[in-house]
């Protein structure tokens, strides 16, 4: 399977390959980016390295889809999003994202992301999409909020990371709701 190059009136999201590893490390290794992930910060750009395999083994495996976000004007990665949990026999998949800070607040991540659900419900044939978010990660939530994922509930204390229990929010988007939604 590939990794089909989307695009948005000013983003681009493509595939994620090794030129993307300098930027990876800056992005995994920033700790706003990272707070609410499952994952430790990076500390070593062979851990980028990593991750681009990683990213490959899971295409794959059809386990998961994750693109580079870019700027039309640029080729530079500034933030990640994909599709992963993905199972073909239940029409789902749980979709996730990172954004550097310098680019919070520009409306980035609500066109990847909206772009991401055309690809996931149209293409793919997902008839769920799932989120899983951290109650404290506000602009994460409000995000999904935006657009027109519902919010399933609190899941508590259901992950282990960094040292400590944490609760979730299970957010969810149906088909029959993209459907229904007003699409820009």
């Amino acid at each position: 399977m590939e990794v089909p190059t989307l695009t948005t009136q000013n983003l681009v999201l493509r595939p994620i390959i090794e030129k993307d590893i300098a930027a990876l490390f800056a992005l995994f290794s920033c700790e706003p980016v990272m707070k609410f992930m499952d994952v430790e910060r990076f500390t070593n750009v062979s851990e980028a390295a990593q991750m681009v395999t990683f990213f490959r083994d899971k295409l794959e495996s059809g386990e998961g889809i994750r693109w580079a976000i870019c700027l039309k004007a640029s080729d530079e990665l500034i933030g990640t999003c994909g599709y992963h949990h993905i199972s073909k026999t239940n029409y789902k998949a749980e979709i996730g994202y990172d954004l550097l800070p310098d680019w919070w607040g520009k409306g980035i991540m609500t066109h990847s992301i909206h772009r991401l659900l055309k690809y996931g419900f149209e293409q793919m044939q997902l008839n769920r999409i799932e989120a899983i978010v951290d109650p404290v990660n506000t602009l994460s939530y409000k995000l999904l909020d935006r657009l027109g994922f519902q919010r399933e509930g609190l899941h508590r204390q259901s992950f282990f990371e960094k040292g400590r229990f944490i609760d979730v929010y299970i957010y969810s988007m149906l088909q029959g709701d993209y459907k229904n939604e007003i699409h820009f």
